[in-house]
């Protein structure tokens, strides 16, 4: 089968079901489809031509037939490439470690557990940044002076509030209630464009950041081996 790979960044890759005839690894089981058919529902391993990575199809085809044949059905597969998106090459290891966790989470359903480490991420993405004067800066206070000093627009000030900090303090100190795919991927789509900020073109952000007496994390590693 086909897919995009997301170690390969994305690209479309051929994920291979066997080696030398013999399968990776499959489990089945049967269930009633349309018009009373029998149908078998397998669990299969795969694994990326190009880079090694493994991955699970759940497949569903006629149960008088053996994959492959003509009519299986793809009914997910994981890691999920959609799941998975770009960040700018000068993105710190900590900060990229803590966003692709999240998309780990959203790959494995935890929604909750997603939007956590989005707000995590975007929390290390300011402090890095210099807006965390002290350890009782609050993350409001963080979003509010990036946006005053020009870091980020406006626009993204609101969507840094709304579906990144009030999403993870939700789920941090609010009583536990489901979080939709659809709210932990918002989280994660701003936080990615925040990150996009600082970092698409760090040079010139980090000449912003000094201007208006900001202290990013460069300038504190400098001072930390004087």
């Amino acid at each position: 089968m086909t897919a995009g790979c997301t170690r390969c960044r994305g690209a479309v890759s051929t994920f291979e079901w066997q080696t030398h005839e013999r399968p990776y690894g499959v489990a089945s089981e049967t269930f009633e489809g349309p018009h009373y058919t029998r149908m078998r529902r397998e669990f299969r391993l795969f694994r990326c031509a190009g880079c090694g990575r493994g991955g699970l199809g759940t497949i569903s085809l006629p149960n008088d037939q053996r994959y492959p044949s003509a009519y299986p059905r793809l009914e997910h597969f994981w890691p999920d490439v959609r799941i998975s998106v770009a960040l700018p090459k000068e993105t710190p290891k900590d900060i990229e470690a803590e966003f692709r966790e999240g998309e780990m989470c959203l790959q494995t359903g935890c929604n909750r557990a997603a939007a956590a480490m989005f707000r995590s991420a975007l929390e290390k993405t300011l402090t890095a940044a210099g807006y965390k004067v002290d350890r009782h800066t609050k993350l409001y206070d963080q979003i509010e002076a990036a946006a005053g000093d020009g870091s980020i627009t406006d626009a993204r000030r609101h969507r840094a509030h709304e579906e990144i900090r009030v999403l993870g303090n939700d789920v941090l100190h609010d009583v536990w209630k489901p979080l939709e795919a659809e709210e932990a991927v918002l989280a994660r789509d701003y936080t990615q464009r925040v990150i996009e900020d600082f970092y698409d073109h760090r040079a010139s952000v980090l000449a912003r950041l000094r201007e208006k007496k900001r202290v990013p994390a460069e300038d504190q590693k400098k001072e930390e081996v004087k």
